[in-house]
């Protein structure tokens, strides 16, 4: 909080100076166009003006003069920037080194003018511009604010996505828009898959998510429950668009398909082996009895260990 508020002092205190210094110098510009201005008509009232003249030998009248400087500032009230206190020496104010002078250059001699400033800010001026400062101020110093806390939070988000990231457990994503394997922790890995291997092993990973516990021999004939989860996959790619010569038999082959699958499936998980015993179909050791009791089941997968995209 003390930063804001240090912020907003010098924002305030700068806006400030900024202003006056602004209004100052153009106030100046202002007052010099308006002393030429005054000049200019003093030099055209000249002959109505009774000034002292040495060459002429004519004292002039100070009376009226003072009344000629008197009616010129009622006219300058409506510029409210000057008022004119002397001319040629005949002042109705005291002069002091504060006010400006200027001369009028005339082909005899020069005719001194001294000009004392009329503008002054009232007490409604000076609130309303700091009004104004105050809630430039506030509005800066709340646009830093909000980049503040954006900043922070990025930089927070940006500490904690190594964390998030290594918190994320790997599993297997398969994408039916392209026929792919490929994990969820890697968006560029993407193993392609044909139809009929494809479609098998998705349709044996909803069959063994819901009969865990079943045996599947490669002596025995495919469950017709299998079969049928894994022509509906078929159906789904071709409602994605993909070209299908024609329907592949399930039951033929399995021990190709399972080897399809198995190969695809060690490039996925070439960086994570211990997922194998998840997502790998077993293979069958041994002869005889050892190989009719072996199933290529998946055990010890379930719902959420799978990502289907396109489903």
């Amino acid at each position: 909080m003390k930063k804001y508020i240090s912020i907003f002092c010098g924002v305030f205190s700068i806006l400030l100076a900024v202003f006056f210094m602004a209004n100052t110098v153009q106030t100046q510009q202002q007052e010099k166009l308006a002393q030429l201005q005054i000049l200019n008509r003093i030099a055209l009232d000249l002959p109505h003006i009774n000034l002292a003249n040495a060459f002429l030998s004519h004292s002039g009248s100070e009376d009226d003069i003072k009344h000629y400087i008197a009616q010129l500032n009622q006219q300058l009230k409506a510029i409210n920037l000057l008022e004119v206190i002397a001319i040629d020496g005949i002042s109705i104010k005291a002069v002091d080194a504060r006010m400006a002078t200027n001369q009028l250059v005339m082909p005899s001699r020069n005719i001194t003018v001294v000009f004392s400033q009329a503008h002054h800010y009232s007490a409604a001026f000076f609130i309303v511009v700091i009004l104004m400062d105050v809630l430039a101020s506030v509005f800066i110093v709340a646009l830093i604010r909000m980049r503040d806390i954006k900043i922070s939070t990025l930089s927070a988000v940006s500490e904690d996505s190594p964390e998030q990231a290594e918190n994320i457990v790997s599993i297997v994503r398969i994408d039916l828009n392209n026929k792919t394997l490929g994990l969820n922790t890697n968006q560029e890995l993407a193993i392609a898959l044909a139809n009929k291997p494809l479609c098998f092993y998705l349709a044996l990973i909803e069959f063994c998510v819901e009969h865990p516990d079943v045996t599947l021999n490669q002596n025995k004939d495919v469950p017709d429950e299998l079969i049928e989860l894994a022509n509906k996959y078929f159906y789904r790619l071709t409602q994605l668009g993909h070209t299908i010569r024609k329907r592949p038999n399930f039951t033929n082959s399995l021990e190709k398909t399972l080897s399809e699958i198995r190969a695809a499936l060690d490039e996925v998980l070439i960086e994570h082996s211990q997922l194998k015993e998840i997502y790998y179909p077993p293979k069958a050791h041994g002869e005889g009895s050892r190989s009719r009791l072996h199933s290529y089941g998946l055990s010890n997968i379930k719902a959420d260990d799978i990502e289907v995209i396109g489903k």
